[in-house]
């Protein structure tokens, strides 16, 4: 075997050893999931896949996310020991309401959470507030 063949052989040994490192690796993964029940805290239920897993649900998402949202779901360590719900996508409800600023020609927001006079949870309750009418 040639010093030439040699060091090809090496460098193939090397190439195998780094790409089985980097297999073995593991950072950030994030999901897509549905919140299978309403969060309680940090707690929140999100199906992912078929599969109910529990995930923190920041503080500053508390009063944003509930059942039946869709939801981006941040496995920290990507081996699923942390998982953080980062953010909304919208709903599966079928009562949902978007926000268009017609001076701007688009959406700018949307609900999908409602309550009731009692801060109860509904899907059926549904105000139309219009600030440039008394």
């Amino acid at each position: 075997m040639s010093v030439a063949e040699t060091q090809n052989k090496l460098l193939e040994a090397v190439q195998i050893m780094v790409e089985e490192k980097v297999k073995q690796s593991s950072g950030p993964v994030f999901d897509t999931g549905i919140v299978a029940e309403e969060p309680a805290g940090y707690k929140c239920i999100v199906n992912i896949n078929g599969t109910e897993k529990i995930c923190t649900l920041p503080e500053h998402l508390h009063d944003w996310i509930s059942k039946d949202d869709i939801v981006y779901v941040n496995d920290v360590y990507g081996n699923g020991s942390e998982l953080v719900v980062t953010g909304s996508g919208g709903s599966i409800r079928k009562q949902t309401m978007v926000v268009n600023d017609e001076e701007k020609s688009k959406l700018i927001s949307g609900v999908t959470k409602f309550e009731d006079d009692n801060n109860n949870l509904t899907d059926n309750t549904l105000r139309i507030v219009d600030e440039g009418k008394n």
